[in-house]
């Protein structure tokens, strides 16, 4: 019986199990690929807003007070980036008129308090317009604009709500009727006052206060150009409102 030896062509390689010349090559693998994971995002829950409230106040020591007050921060965050409900909105008018967040900092330096009040202002209308004033200036305080002119708000407040009544009682005391549509009048002076809510409490700098103050400006120059040119009422509520956006407008210092 003869010994056959079977050789294979040169460049066939080798059979599964078996050891080329150069060693064992590793096959590429033929699982799909799959994108590195991003961040986790924590997801609003107000069971555990509530819960971690708790575990921050019986905190041993400072450190784990502030570590719990970050993790707080961003559930808090959380919750206003989730949309406006009446639950949500509810529960961070509790945390903030019991004074459970009072005292809780995270390791920025970021009070919870404040982190509660913004949240509640990101939640948009109508719950904005729940913030007390007290917390409003906390979170103002906290952002920095302690050494703003506290009178401007409120000036500028008054100074549109003052030419709106100015722009209907001056033709009623000269004894003369409003020319023109009253209706669209009464339109763009409602919707200044609404624009100016979120001018006056949104965050510093954030897209709800920019959009407030350039809806107060365009409100406010279209009444005024009625007023002027257009032959209607409106120069004295549109003039109070350009003057109310400017005083918003001034740089801070």
């Amino acid at each position: 019986m003869t010994d056959t030896t079977h050789t294979r062509p040169p460049g066939s390689g080798s059979r599964q199990g078996e050891l080329g010349d150069e060693g064992s090559a590793e096959l590429p693998s033929l699982a799909p690929w799959e994108p590195p994971a991003s961040p986790a995002v924590p997801e609003a829950d107000p069971d555990r807003v509530r819960a971690l409230v708790r575990e921050a106040r019986m905190a041993a020591s400072e450190a784990d007070r502030a570590g719990v007050a970050g993790t707080l921060n961003q559930q808090l965050d959380a919750l206003a980036a989730g949309g406006g409900s009446r639950e949500v909105a509810d529960l961070l008018e509790q945390l903030l008129e019991s004074g459970q967040l009072a005292g809780l900092e995270d390791p920025g330096g970021r009070a919870c308090r404040a982190a509660a009040t913004e949240a509640l202002t990101r939640l948009g209308f109508p719950y904005a317009l729940e913030v007390r004033p007290e917390d409003l200036a906390f979170l103002r305080g906290q952002d920095g604009a302690s050494q703003d002119f506290p009178w401007r708000p409120t000036a500028a407040g008054a100074l549109l709500v003052a030419g709106i009544a100015a722009q209907w009682g001056v033709p009623l005391l000269q004894g003369e009727s409003l020319e023109g549509p009253v209706l669209p009048l009464v339109l763009l002076m409602g919707l200044s006052l609404m624009a100016l809510v979120p001018g006056l409490l949104g965050p510093e700098r954030s897209a709800s206060q920019r959009a407030g103050l350039l809806g107060l400006l365009v409100l406010s120059l279209l009444q005024l150009f009625l007023g002027v040119f257009g032959g209607y009422y409106g120069a004295l509520s549109g003039g109070a409102g350009l003057l109310a956006w400017l005083l918003l407008m001034l740089p801070r210092r």
